[in-house]
């Protein structure tokens, strides 16, 4: 079990008060001889406290990580502005133990998440039906699976599983006619093939959503199995699997899933900073790895920020779907607005590469102050043909975008979507919104994304500022988030009066 950094701020010795878990790096406030330079997985605050206390704790303290004991009296603005800022939660004495021993270890460091793609998969040698694939998007299986359930497929990788580590897996998968699918998770002692610790079963109803393996057992690896019955499709899309936090958050603690009636996800973080304006929007980039993308760049900033974060596809699926997914990720975004007390031109919303898609989808539904934008790419048609020539083998997820999108891969599927940012964008009213664009002169996936937007921009009272360099897209990253980084922080100090 990975160790958990609790702070305590107090007038009591809780190590005489309380047994202390061995995962658990105990720190008492008064006996620091310098405040920690990292954060603190969990601050747990026990008496009111000053302003020069609220600037350091401030720091090491991480958003939705708070505990104030019924001894918080909140009797000064500091102390509330510190809990509020922090989305701080309360700890009764009476729940402290229990709290120690069972809930302390979910609010561990390191996140992690990953998907297992289609090429993972092996299917079952008796399945009679037909097998057919959508680039790297899903395998579709198709025909009579049987009365009874049976292993139709399974992941070929198997998935470490660490002492007392409990386990989120997510079966991504749609089906029709009769099919009825189960999950059975198989876990192995370490070193042994064949030598089961213990088994999970899944069936149907739990698998439209997300499900947990609780390990209580000794580490060892998980194979997945998929079992199906019935008559129709099934299409196996991905299995995800992430570090379980039970119930306190995805990736890290407080983060949102936003669910599609399709079953497809988006994640969402927010940290209040301040509570001061403005909020800083930002979608993350290409990852293959699960998680949210600029933790620490956005906290550096010290306003509130939102990350958000799309798992589909390799890498991810642009922060667009169907109408469904779209309006509940606007939606979200507004509520948070809202949350702050702030307005729209409160907000600054940024990204980079995939994240400028999703940044500038969004804005023009919400007219930010300003966008921050790293290698723009704008048409997503113009991004998967340049994957022919241009570009071949590079960027392969374009072109399981576009056919994840409209279902083929022809001339006129890669012209609508180019022409669906479009479409979104000539509605907005942008005379109130900076643009504040880092391009490349050479882009090899999207060469006019920065010209796109000037001819696009036909609102009066719009600021453009744009700043080229030489590369594809891949090249010069370093320059490029250099400069988005100082035009962040020039926002913040010119137009919001921050330090």
């Amino acid at each position: 079990m990975n160790s958990v950094q609790i702070l305590y701020i107090g007038n009591e010795d809780w190590t005489i008060k309380y047994e202390i878990p061995d995962f658990i790096e105990w720190e008492d406030l008064t006996k620091l001889k310098e405040m920690p330079k990292r954060q603190a997985d969990i601050v747990i605050l026990d008496r009111d406290i000053k302003y020069a206390e609220k600037e350091l704790l401030t720091k090491i303290t991480r958003a939705h990580s708070l505990f104030a004991t019924e001894n918080v009296k909140m009797l000064n603005s500091v102390t509330s502005d510190y809990f509020k800022e922090r989305s701080g939660l309360y700890l009764y004495s009476g729940d402290v133990q229990i709290f120690l021993n069972q809930e302390a270890a979910k609010y561990y460091r390191n996140p992690y998440g990953e998907k297992f793609k289609p090429e993972h998969i092996s299917v079952s040698q008796f399945f009679n039906g037909t097998v057919r694939c959508k680039g790297n998007y899903d395998v579709i299986l198709e025909g009579d699976f049987g009365e009874k359930f049976s292993q139709i497929a399974y992941w070929k990788s198997n998935i470490p599983i660490f002492d007392k580590q409990n386990i989120d897996l997510y079966f991504e998968h749609k089906k029709t006619g009769s099919v009825e699918v189960e999950l059975r998770v198989y876990k192995f002692y370490n070193g042994s093939v064949g030598d089961i610790q213990r088994v999970w079963k899944f069936d149907q109803n739990e698998l439209d959503d997300i499900v947990t393996i609780e390990n209580d057992e000794l580490q060892g690896p998980v194979f997945v199995s998929v079992l199906a019955k019935g008559q129709g499709t099934l299409e196996i899309i991905s299995l995800h699997d992430r570090y379980s936090r039970e119930g306190i958050g995805y990736f890290l603690p407080g983060g949102d899933r936003i669910v599609s009636t399709q079953g497809e996800e988006i994640f969402a973080y927010l940290d209040k900073g301040d509570c001061k304006p403005p909020l800083a929007i930002y979608f993350s980039g290409y990852r293959k790895q699960e998680g949210f993308e600029g933790y620490n760049m956005m906290r550096k900033l010290g306003c509130p920020f939102l990350l958000i974060t799309d798992p589909r596809l390799e890498g991810g699926a642009f922060y667009i779907d169907n109408a469904d997914l779209e309006d509940k990720l606007l939606e979200y975004i507004k509520e948070k607005i809202d949350v702050l007390g702030f307005t729209n031109s409160d907000v600054v919303i940024s990204g980079g590469s995939m994240g400028t898609y999703g940044s500038l989808y969004y804005s023009s539904r919400i007219s930010p102050y300003a966008l921050i934008l790293a290698k723009p790419l704008t048409e997503m048609g113009v991004v998967a043909e340049n994957e022919r020539i241009n570009r071949p083998g590079v960027f392969p997820t374009s072109l399981d975008l576009v056919m994840k999108n409209y279902d083929s891969l022809s001339i006129k599927a890669g012209k609508d979507f180019n022409t669906r940012m479009w479409k979104q964008f000539d509605k907005a009213d942008w005379s109130h919104t900076k643009f504040i664009v880092s391009y490349l002169y050479e882009d090899d996936y999207d060469p006019n994304g920065y010209k796109n937007i000037l001819m696009h921009l036909k609102s009066a009272g719009v600021e453009v500022y744009g700043k080229g360099t030489h590369g594809h897209h891949m090249d010069n990253h370093e320059t490029v988030m250099a400069w988005f980084k100082s035009q962040y922080r020039l926002i913040l100090e010119e137009d919001f009066n921050r330090k």
